[in-house]
């Protein structure tokens, strides 16, 4: 278990955090800006010295001839007198004078920005290194106006230098102000924590007390008002705690022996249908843990009509109640309730027993047996009807043709065969069902063996009437499945395949994995199923064409077989058809059952 973290050592560094990313912010946002405060002044700072001596450059340049020397010689003196380069261009970008520099060794200037954005007529400012002077410098361009035309351009230009120092400098004692506050903050923050813990503290040690069951123990009330409350509720809690627990014993005592003297599953509940208590059996039914059912509604164990009326029924009466009722869940569930009214010891009614047993097998099972024998009642009425409708016939005739005779006994042969083969299914499908998946014996299988088994098995029907099986199958595919189940399954909708098909047709087999299924596919081109027989053909003894399936030999018990097997599975089986142009049926296994 991960370790706790002490309150005080969750709050002090929060507020530290939250105190140091204020500061670091406001002394961020301080630095960003004083350098542009500074920059901001050094331009206007050059703006204001070249419009200075704008005039007395222009005065110069008006002269005919222009004397680039006295040009020269102003700027030097003036960049002398005010410490800033001054430059002045003429507009092919020729320098015509520089305060700091030898004209005829600069380049042409009419490539530099702020040269480029005077001659447009505007102020030009740009920020760049000077190879030159070799360092950080700002300019400031000018245009010279003259006639309405732009005779040359002033440019004014200062190092940054001063401006950095100034900046490290401010920036320095920013840092150092903001060490002495996170230092002070955190003497406060620590001071402030401590006592905002102090008191929890003491009521963590009350607390401790009580959970050890010292009852008798009370909090001293701190001052502060939210802490005092806490404190008294913590009090009076106690004292309620010590009455309840008594009470709590006596409860226990006669929960422990109702539920020690039943063995079937147990719910008391009181007058409200509240759970006083459940046990496990009880709460297994529903599938919750039984802790936590306890003082929930019983109708938020289960939403079922049946059983809100069964206790509404049992909370009415003192008498004791019985009924059946059906839990509907991933599998319905029908269970057995008996009730009986609960009383505390002042002999006050305080709820209701109930007791129940899960008889959902049992009815299950009783169903089943109905059913099997209405079923074998009417499936073998019609063969055993021939049967002795022919022995009758030989009896009456015995003096009757060979030939005759012969075809007689092939009619009686045929029938008893399909009284097996029915018999057979009826046994497999009966087996299946009593199971209930419980003798699935699952194992990593070759799933293009299993077809091949089930092909094999189904040649000399499909041999009889000239049809060819094709089967697609990866050599590699494996399934986890129980084989002699699955291949069963295979054969039959094989055999389904090759009956409703006509003769010289072909039936293919389809094998693939698709991501974490495997999807198998059998397609016949046979007469089809209607669209509204679809959705019944799985149910037992269900034909879509009676008299051409007992023509065919089908019990109407082969789909049946197989859906319980691909359930057992936990795969899926549909059909899909077309009427006159054959069907499909596709399965759908997970590749670990």
């Amino acid at each position: 278990m991960m370790r706790k973290q002490k309150l005080i050592w969750q709050i002090f560094p929060l507020f530290l955090v939250i105190i140091i990313v204020s500061l670091s912010l406001e002394a961020w946002y301080f630095n960003r800006h004083s350098r542009q405060f500074f920059l901001e002044n050094t331009e206007k700072e050059l703006i204001v010295r070249a419009q200075l001596i704008e005039f007395k450059i222009a005065e110069i340049l008006s002269e005919k001839p222009v004397q680039r020397q006295k040009i020269n010689d102003l700027c030097k003196g003036i960049g002398e007198s005010i410490q800033t380069r001054v430059t002045v261009i003429d507009p092919s970008g020729v320098v015509i004078a520089d305060s700091l520099a030898r004209t005829s060794t600069m380049e042409n200037h009419k490539n530099r920005p702020e040269i480029q954005t005077a001659l447009t007529g505007k102020k030009g400012v740009a920020v760049r290194y000077s190879s030159t002077l070799d360092q950080n410098m700002m300019y400031i361009a000018l245009p010279v106006e003259e006639n309405n035309g732009i005779v040359a351009v002033i440019r004014t230009a200062l190092p940054l230098t001063a401006i950095e120092k100034n900046i490290r400098s401010t920036r320095n004692k920013v840092f150092g102000f903001l060490i002495f506050t996170v230092i002070a903050a955190a003497g406060v923050s620590w001071y402030v924590t401590r006592k905002i813990i102090h008191p929890l503290e003491e009521i963590k040690k009350g607390a401790q007390a009580f959970a050890r069951g010292d009852l008798s123990n009370r909090l001293a009330v701190p001052d502060t008002e939210e802490l005092s409350e806490l404190a008294r509720s913590m009090n009076q809690m106690a004292e309620n705690l010590a009455n309840r627990i008594q009470e709590a014993l006596n409860r226990r005592r006669e929960l422990e022996a109702v539920h020690c003297s039943m063995q079937e599953g147990v719910i008391a509940i009181d007058n409200q249908e509240k759970i006083i208590t459940i046990n496990e059996a009880a709460a297994r039914v529903f599938n919750f843990p039984a802790s936590a059912l306890k003082n929930k509604n019983v109708l938020e164990m289960a939403r079922n009509y049946e059983l809100q009326n069964f206790i509404h029924t049992a909370l009415s009466t003192h008498e004791p109640v019985e009924d059946d009722i059906l839990i509907h869940q991933n599998k319905d569930l029908i269970l057995n309730i008996h009730s009986s009214a609960l009383w505390d010891s002042r002999d006050h009614r305080m709820g209701t027993l109930i007791i129940f047993h899960d008889i959902t097998r049992i009815r299950r099972l009783e169903k089943m047996h109905k059913d099997f024998a209405a079923n074998v009642s009417h499936e073998l009425k019609t063969p055993l009807t021939t049967i002795k409708g022919f022995i009758e016939t030989l009896q009456e005739m015995p003096d009757s043709p060979s030939d005759d005779r012969s075809g007689f006994l092939k009619i009686l042969e045929k029938n008893v065969n399909r009284m097996i083969e029915l018999v057979n299914d009826l046994l497999s499908l009966s087996r299946l069902e009593r199971l209930e998946g419980t003798g699935v014996r699952f194992a990593e299988n070759q799933l293009s063996v299993l077809i091949q088994g089930a092909v094999t098995a189904c040649e000399p029907l499909a041999e009889k009437k000239q049809i060819q099986i094709q089967t697609t199958c990866p050599e590699d595919l494996t399934v986890r499945v129980d084989p002699v189940l699955m291949e069963q399954a295979i054969v039959n909708l094989v055999e389904n395949a090759v009956k409703y098909s006509a003769k010289s047709a072909q039936v293919e087999i389809f094998a693939r994995g698709n991501g974490r299924d495997i999807e198998i596919d059998v397609k016949d081109a046979g007469t089809g199923i209607a669209k509204e027989h679809l959705p019944k053909i799985f149910n037992r003894f269900y034909r879509v064409d009676r008299g051409r399936s007992r023509l065919e030999g089908g019990t109407g018990l082969g789909l049946a077989i197989v859906k319980h097997i691909i359930q057992y599975h936990n795969g899926q089986i549909t059909v899909s058809s077309v009427k006159g142009k054959g069907t499909t049926v596709h399965i759908r296994l997970p590749s670990q059952a």
